[in-house]
């Protein structure tokens, strides 16, 4: 007879895998999809950045040499696109002897899972930064709150993680705001608009209002989002006591792409005014116009050649501009070339960064030809997801996980 319960008994929510990573538990990761699935996109996370792939149909052939790949001694996590593949394979290898759990709903079950980290501040900043890392999507967004004051602002929230975001904000009983979106993304559907709806529908929370760029083309029709404010190049967003956020106009990736600087002099107890070139006050939000280890791409609008030369006007106008101790915290992380660690942030300084990209460097000409012959392939769905993050909807009215499928691909690095 069918027990229910034996399903469920096989499976591991993607949450408490995460949890089981973050302690270091002993898991042996085993991937049961295909080759071609497995190199477009899979689990990089802590130690695990190559899990083990072998694909579901070679384990109902000969597995005698198979499974001594596989360990006896450790807990085998299986996984595939959405459940299925990793839930035969599990089934089969407990038969064998193993300790095996299959990953409810796959990578698209693992796609909705983040990991939060505090930016290090001086602790005589008026402020505090958490960095959400979409950990699968390489997506991540921002909160920036008054230390003074606990009002707060959110900065590119993804839609399918924002349960995160309210977690901070209720930890640390921080009253959001504001909600900004730096442009109008491609790979993902923004949060931004149900964020503001949940705000507005709780009675204990302060007014909230969405932040998008006055240079993008959104057409929020029958949504009827309200509470909006545009920004233009130059607004200052307040967020608290001390704490500011100044726009500016970054075209390249998108042609309404933002970046977002924060800079602040601050006293320490003596009321010494602290603010040198020792000292990392000043912290850019970029979006996708720059990441840590590349560039954002200039051709999701199909004016590849246009955009570049726009990217590279607004880094050598005006990102560049800026010292070279500015701590660039970008929307997206390469989980190709960079491997997500527990609670540690990604960022890094201008001057680093101009370095490790070395075509920022390049003559215009140069840059313009490097950058449209090195473009990735495109991320799956784009169009669509422009399409939604044009109108802005608050309801569930589409299949989120299949639609944001694989990784971001909004970079090009070195």
């Amino acid at each position: 007879m069918y027990n229910p319960s034996s399903k469920i008994n096989q499976e591991i929510d993607p949450k408490v895998l995460k949890k089981k990573m973050d302690n270091n538990d002993d898991i042996f990761l085993l991937d049961v999809r295909t080759p071609a699935e497995y190199e477009s996109w899979r689990i990089s996370y802590e130690k695990h950045e190559n899990p083990k792939l072998i694909p579901v149909d070679r384990l109902f052939g000969n597995t005698s040499n198979l499974l001594k790949e596989i360990p006896k001694d450790k807990e085998i996590v299986t996984i595939c696109a959405h459940g299925n593949r990793s839930l035969i394979a599990a089934k089969l290898l407990n038969q064998l002897g193993y300790n095996v759990k299959s990953v409810r709903g796959g990578m698209a079950g693992w796609n909705k899972v983040s990991d939060i980290a505090e930016v290090p501040i001086s602790k005589n900043a008026p402020f505090q930064i958490w960095q959400i890392r979409r950990i699968s999507k390489g997506c991540m967004g921002y909160i920036i709150s008054s230390k003074e004051d606990k009002t707060a602002a959110i900065i590119d929230p993804s839609r399918e993680i924002e349960e995160y975001f309210l977690m901070i904000a209720n930890e640390n009983k921080l009253k959001i705001t504001k909600i900004i979106d730096t442009h109008q993304h491609a790979d993902h559907v923004s949060g931004v608009a149900r964020l503001v709806k949940d705000k507005k529908n709780d009675t204990n929370s302060e007014n909230c209002f969405a932040y998008f760029s006055s240079y993008e083309d959104y057409d929020f029709g029958k949504y009827n989002l309200d509470n909006i404010k545009y920004i233009q190049d130059g607004d200052v967003i307040f967020i608290g006591q001390n704490v500011e956020l100044k726009a500016i106009h970054t075209p390249g990736h998108t042609n309404g792409s933002m970046s977002f600087i924060l800079e602040h002099n601050y006293t320490d107890n003596n009321n010494i005014n602290i603010d040198n070139n020792d000292t990392q006050n000043s912290y850019l939000f970029t979006g996708d116009t720059l990441f840590v280890d590349g560039i954002g791409r200039p051709d999701l609008r199909d004016q590849a050649s246009q955009c570049a030369e726009m990217l590279y006007d607004s880094y050598h106008q005006k990102i560049l501009k800026f010292p070279m101790n500015t701590v660039i915290l970008p929307a997206h992380f390469n989980g190709t070339s960079i491997t997500l660690k527990h609670a540690i942030p990604i960022s890094d300084t201008i001057g680093s960064i101009i370095n490790k990209v070395k075509f920022l460097s390049m003559p215009k000409n140069e840059f313009i030809k490097f950058v449209t012959d090195t473009l990735p392939p495109r991320p799956m769905n784009y169009k669509t997801i422009i399409s939604i993050n044009k109108k802005m909807p608050t309801d569930d009215e589409m299949e989120m996980p299949d639609l944001e499928a694989g990784p971001n691909s909004c970079a090009i690095s070195s």
